[in-house]
């Protein structure tokens, strides 16, 4: 899809080959920057906005990468919730999530960022 302030298509923002049964929070912003965070790179600048937390999901047994994260962003955009989410903004969006086994030792894992901008 498109991010677009015009209701019509939803524009589906995923992640995939998640840890399962994890929960996650999407944060996005309003530009990008490059701060070292837990072992990794932010990617996205403050000041945060979230979004509900989800569930990843995924196989019944014990954890692995069968998790998938989704979310429609033009609800968001259209929603109204937020009113820096209008034709013309650039935004930066990413998953947060708890990861008991990452090598750097925070116990969190992030998505790779997205970079989009709205169209009206």
């Amino acid at each position: 899809g498109t991010p677009s302030a015009t209701p019509g298509s939803p524009f589906l923002i995923t992640a995939t080959n998640v840890l399962s049964h994890k929960l996650a929070l999407m944060f996005y912003g309003y530009d990008s920057k490059f701060t070292p965070f837990q072992g990794s790179v932010i990617c996205v600048a403050p000041p945060l906005k979230r979004m509900a937390v989800q569930d990843s999901g995924g196989s019944g047994g014990p954890t692995d990468c069968s998790g998938t994260l989704a979310t429609d962003f033009n609800a968001r955009i259209q929603g109204g919730a937020d009113a820096g989410l209008v034709p013309g903004a650039i935004v930066s969006a990413r998953w947060f999530y708890r990861d008991p086994q990452d090598p750097a030792g925070f116990a969190t894992g992030l998505t790779d960022a997205l970079r989009f901008a709205i169209c009206p």
